[in-house]
């Protein structure tokens, strides 16, 4: 059996319903899943990285004319892009929460009992009042580790009784160590990484609202990208609902249409 090798430099047996999986949820037509897995096969061998497939795989959705289908694809390495710092995942942390309901407030610094806490984000909704860590990594392979459920835990029992928090959620954009999720479980704290827990994910709460970030788009630039990223516009969402966005920012008029046309695909998956 072929093996690939993770990001974390962990190794597992090559799968093809795993590579399919993968495809289906980023909504390529299934007229084209057999080729991509044809596609795949002519250039595996044994202990390829997974980038190394996923790159194959983007380079044969822009081969064919599937207009846009490659930018769904790019989940996972687009969340990563809402970098370098931590503040634009916060931003799009607290979309998440608010389709499921709460109201937010980002950056709130609140006086603890032993000292001052910057808070990322407090989540309230009728009956709950929650304290949110988020943890960014803008590398593949980066697990967060146990030291992150132990400031979490420490940080949300200095504020605890004073603001009447009821929970503490820790929401990462990678992998967490089976230590880490274990001290977090086990003082209560709930955990949202990218595949924990198995139905409410961070992927999976992604693809239930459609809540895919504007980093994902093709057709912006880098720079196109962090401009819209400062304006707190972290949606392919927001644009669609407001293109005019599109215009606070420097790209030519010719660009925004196909901008736009991109945007709108993801939006009606």
């Amino acid at each position: 059996m072929l093996q690939v090798i993770k990001a974390d430099g962990t190794s597992e047996d090559f799968s093809e319903e795993k590579l399919l999986s993968s495809i289906r949820r980023a909504g390529v037509p299934s007229r084209l899943h057999s080729l991509v897995l044809e596609h795949i096969k002519k250039r595996i061998y044994d202990n390829i990285p997974t980038y190394e497939i996923y790159r194959h795989i983007e380079e044969f959705l822009e081969e064919n004319n599937e207009p846009y289908v490659r930018t769904k694809y790019s989940l996972k390495s687009s969340i990563m892009q809402l970098g370098p710092t931590g503040f634009p995942f916060e931003v799009y942390v607290a979309q998440i929460l608010k389709a499921q309901g709460f109201q937010t407030e980002i950056g709130t610094f609140l006086v603890g009992k032993c000292v001052n806490h910057e808070i990322d984000i407090v989540a309230k909704s009728k009956d709950k009042k929650i304290f949110v860590e988020c943890k960014f990594h803008n590398r593949p392979g980066i697990k967060s580790q146990i030291h992150v459920s132990l400031y979490t835990k420490a940080r949300f029992d200095d504020i605890r009784q004073k603001h009447n928090f009821s929970k503490a959620l820790l929401v990462t954009n990678t992998k967490i160590t089976s230590d880490a999720l274990s001290y977090a479980l086990c003082e209560g704290i709930d955990v949202i990484s990218w595949t924990y827990p198995e139905d409410s994910s961070l992927r999976e709460l992604i693809e239930k609202y459609k809540l895919y970030p504007i980093t994902q788009l093709s057709y912006l630039s880098l720079t196109q990208k962090q401009e819209l990223l400062s304006r707190d516009v972290v949606l392919i969402k927001q644009i669609c609902e407001n293109p005019n966005f599109l215009n606070q920012i420097n790209i030519p008029k010719n660009k925004i249409e196909e901008i736009i046309k991109e945007a709108n695909f993801v939006c009606s998956l």
